[in-house]
């Protein structure tokens, strides 16, 4: 089945069937094969002997002992890695209580070797109607394409956990997709807690030896239940009958690396193959999406609720153009602060977004307008604090110098703001607060991702500022309120999507707020707060924003109405890329039909990038 999975994107991706297949077979060929440990086993009879090691006041052994007996095959590192000492381990040896063999160990990441077990919760009424179309599908081996239209905070993951268990239940294979490793991680303790070592977990963020071991669990049927980024679409499950795409919206599904493919279409053309259910879930469906559940394509399922009893938070929409007549020179309108102020003082917590990283997004010279730009792209470079200036593509860096290289000015202007900016402002307009940021230069070192999530989710955070990766996904009852820093950065963007891009961000932040007990709220900074897309969001209405975007799409030519193919050309020559562009342009014109139109050449948004010219 992967051989025609292959086939199939590279004719539908005009890649090599080599390109493909390496995207389909990667993880096996890479990665060091698993190393020796030593095992742990129990001999006896565990109560007794933890009752005896209770009254001996041996509370180090009798933990050590209670997690070996719960575990048989339990690894030294794994043990040390839930606390238990070496010398506990090394004094049940002596005593021979515990057994210990050398194995062959899989290298399995977020392995919770203590955690028990959790039972399904209750569903709503809306959760089991949803369930049954998905389990009767799954049961009659259905290959039905199921589009989960739910708002935020409806259930949905929970939708995800028990049709999984009801392709297990049908002796069956499950693949779940998301779009980003940030939410991963949220999703992996649902799935673990709830499928314990049946799930593998893979996404590019593991060694190349996990990711093997992973794959290989997968292959040989020890695990059912894979889980991760737009790859795991590929993973080896033999027996597949359900596929899973959570937020199927995202951009993030789309590769930008030959084979170019996007894991939603190939996780449907997978299904068909294979005989398989998807289940597309979203807020925000991708427009090419709901066209084609209006078409009967697809089939809709509806969560119009969130569960347990919770309400869709407020929402204001600030006018920052009123702002800055008004004289506000903050990147905090007067709403916005006052309303965080309540919030700390309430002992709330509270999520502020931005899409930009970095300090400030140019520098600019005042005196002659000249701005400093990367060498190798086409792109302005971003501040970034203390003294650096980073390209965000190619990652070229360079020290920040006051005096600008053009004219000698001595004091160059940083315009614009990111992540770093609004952190600052931040700590100055509430200082007693627990501030921290998530964004791409805070989350490099593996862990990090989950380790800044944890810590907001345990209260020890009050305030956590993040681009994209804050926005979707993220069920964190604390947070009573979100800000949206700047509403507008992706909806002026030469982009038929803009729009499309900018409603489903705003929605998809918006419902981060009051997933817990406090109602919650949101305030969205705009200088277009008329526009359709933010307008549109604040009063949380998919419907309305769908038949306008889609009459627009319609109107003038754009998908999902037509199909869209770019062609771009680059190299190192400016002069032999635009030929090459020209003579293609040529050939495609002449080769057009009366049902083709050829746009172009012409040079790309950014006309360099990485050193070639595009």
């Amino acid at each position: 089945v992967l051989l025609e999975l292959g086939r199939w994107m590279a004719s539908r991706y005009i890649c090599t069937l080599r390109e493909a297949l390496t995207a389909l077979y990667g993880p096996m060929g890479s990665g060091r094969s698993r190393r020796q440990e030593q095992a742990f086993y129990f001999r006896g009879e565990a109560d007794r002997i933890l009752e005896e090691l209770e009254k001996l006041h041996m509370p180090a052994q009798a933990r050590a002992l209670s997690i070996i007996a719960a575990h048989p095959g339990i690894t030294r590192r794994a043990l040390l890695r839930e606390g238990v000492g070496a010398k506990a381990i090394a004094a049940l040896t002596k005593k021979g209580l515990v057994a210990t063999e050398t194995a062959l160990v899989w290298r399995e990441p977020y392995r919770d070797v203590a955690g028990s077990l959790k039972e399904p919760p209750a569903l709503t009424p809306e959760q089991e109607a949803v369930l049954s179309e998905i389990r009767t599908a799954i049961s009659e081996r259905q290959q039905q394409v199921f589009l989960l239209h739910g708002v935020t905070g409806s259930g949905k993951t929970e939708v995800y956990l028990q049709a999984t268990a009801a392709a297990l239940q049908a002796g069956r294979q499950a693949i779940i997709l998301v779009p980003e490793i940030a939410l991963a991680h949220q999703m992996i303790l649902q799935f673990k807690a709830r499928f314990g070592r049946q799930v593998a977990i893979t996404h590019s963020a593991l060694g190349s030896g996990e990711r093997r071991d992973e794959w290989e669990r997968i292959r040989s049927g020890e695990a059912s239940v894979v889980l991760g980024a737009r790859s795991a679409v590929f993973a080896p499950a033999a027996k597949l009958g359900l596929v899973v795409v959570d937020e199927e919206h995202e951009p993030a599904y789309k590769q930008e690396q030959a084979p170019r493919y996007h894991a939603r279409e190939v996780a449907i053309a997978r299904a068909a193959f294979e005989g398989a259910v998807v289940v597309l879930g979203s807020a925000t469906p991708a427009l090419e999406s709901y066209a084609r559940l209006l078409s009967g394509r697809y089939r809709e399922l509806r969560l119009p609720r969130r569960i347990d009893g919770c309400s869709l938070p407020a929402i204001r929409v600030v006018d920052l153009r009123e702002e800055f007549r008004a004289g506000t020179v903050s990147l905090f309108s007067n709403l916005l602060t006052a309303r965080i102020r309540d919030k700390l003082q309430h002992k709330e917590q509270v999520l502020l977004f931005l899409n930009r990283r970095g300090f400030a997004t140019f520098v600019l010279c005042p005196a002659c307008g000249y701005v400093i730009r990367c060498p190798n792209c086409d792109i302005a470079l971003t501040y970034h604090q203390p003294d650096t200036l980073l390209c965000h593509y190619c990652y070229y860096r360079m020290r920040y110098h006051a005096r600008c290289p053009q004219c000698g000015n001595p004091q160059t202007g940083c315009y614009g703001a990111g992540t770093q900016r609004v952190e600052e402002e931040a700590r100055a307009l509430f200082p007693g607060a627990r501030i921290a940021r998530m964004d791409a230069e805070t989350t490099t070192r593996r862990g990090s991702h989950a380790a800044l999530l944890d810590a907001f989710r345990a209260g020890t955070l009050d305030i956590l500022i993040g681009t994209q990766m804050v926005a979707k996904g993220l069920d964190i009852p604390g947070v009573t309120l979100v800000g949206v820093i700047n509403a507008d950065t992706t909806l002026l963007l030469p982009d038929f999507r803009a729009a499309e891009r900018t409603f489903q961000l705003l929605y998809q932040v918006a419902g981060r707020a009051g997933r817990g007990e406090v109602p919650g709220e949101v305030i969205i900074q705009s200088h277009c707060p008329e526009h359709y897309a933010v307008r549109l969001s604040a009063q949380q209405d998919f419907t309305a924003f769908a038949r306008r975007e889609l009459a627009l799409r319609q109107r003038f030519g754009y998908p999902p109405y037509t199909s869209v193919v770019r062609v771009v050309f680059s190299g190192a020559s400016e002069e032999r890329v635009v030929r090459r562009a020209e003579e293609f342009g040529g050939v495609a014109k002449a080769a057009a039909g009366e049902e083709v139109a050829v746009l172009g050449p012409a040079p790309c948004p950014f006309g360099k990038l990485k050193g070639l010219y595009r």
